[in-house]
C-alpha cells in the first residue's frame, strides 16, 4: 500500500512538472543574417555562443525593420527543452532608426565643407567626399531614437615649430580620432523635396546638415 502511495505521488510531481509553462526569455543582439523568412540569426554579445537562430513563424509579431542586416533586435522566445531544436520567436522588435538613417547622404551645394557618404549595413560607410582632411570609418546606433555616432579620423596640420624629417619632405600632419552624434530630424527650412535632415554635431557645437541623396 505504501509503495502504491509513493508511486502515485511521483506521478503526480512529474505531472505537475510537466504542466508547468515555459516562461519567456527576451535577448538582444544584432542581426546577422535572415533566410526566406523563416529563421533569424542574432550576434548576442557577451554571451556564449555569441551567435543564435529563432525560428520566425505566421505566429511571430515583427516590424518593418526585422530584416534589415546589422540593426539592433530585441528578440522574445520560447526556450526548447532539446539544445538541438531552434527557439521559437514570439516577437521581433528592432530599432527603427536604423532603416531611416540607411542611404547616402550629403551637404547642400553651398556648403563649404562638402560631404558625400553612405550609411551602409553592419556600421559601414562608403564616403565619396571629403577625399582628404575629413574620413568617417565607422557609424553606430546609440539606442536613442533617430540618432546614431559617426567616428572617424581628422586630418591636421604638423604643429608649429615641428621641423621636416629631410629636405625635400614636408612634416607630418597630424591625425585626430573622432566620435560625433548626428540626429536625424525633419528639415527645419521648410524644403519641400527633401524632409529630413542628418545634423553632425561636434564637440565644439558646429553642426553639418546633410541631405537625403536621392539616386
Amino acid at each position: 500500500m505504501k509503495s502504491r502511495i509513493l508511486i502515485f505521488s511521483v506521478i503526480i510531481m512529474l505531472c505537475a512538472a510537466c504542466s508547468k509553462s515555459v516562461e519567456p526569455q527576451t535577448v538582444a543582439g544584432y542581426i546577422l543574417s535572415t533566410e526566406r523568412d523563416a529563421y533569424i540569426t542574432l550576434n548576442i554579445p557577451n554571451e556564449i555562443p555569441a551567435q543564435k537562430t529563432f525560428i520566425i513563424s505566421d505566429d511571430t509579431a515583427c516590424d518593418e525593420g526585422v530584416y534589415f542586416e546589422g540593426n539592433m533586435a530585441e528578440i522574445t522566445f520560447l526556450p526548447t527543452a532539446n539544445a538541438e531544436e531552434l527557439p521559437q520567436a514570439i516577437s521581433i522588435t528592432t530599432d527603427a532608426t536604423y532603416t531611416r538613417v540607411i542611404g547616402r547622404w550629403r551637404t547642400s551645394k553651398n556648403n563649404k565643407l562638402q560631404i558625400d557618404i553612405t550609411l551602409q549595413s553592419h556600421g559601414k560607410i562608403f564616403q565619396v567626399a571629403p577625399v582628404d582632411v575629413l574620413q568617417f570609418h565607422t557609424w553606430q546606433l546609440t539606442g536613442v531614437e533617430n540618432e546614431i555616432t559617426l567616428h572617424g579620423t581628422l586630418s591636421l596640420p604638423p604643429e608649429k615649430g615641428v621641423k621636416s624629417n629631410g629636405e625635400n619632405s614636408a612634416p607630418a600632419r597630424r591625425t585626430k580620432h573622432f566620435n560625433v552624434r548626428a540626429r536625424l530630424t525633419d528639415d527645419e527650412d521648410g524644403n519641400t523635396e527633401q524632409h529630413k535632415v542628418l545634423i553632425i554635431t561636434n564637440d565644439k557645437g558646429r553642426k553639418s546638415r546633410l541631405y537625403p541623396a536621392w539616386r
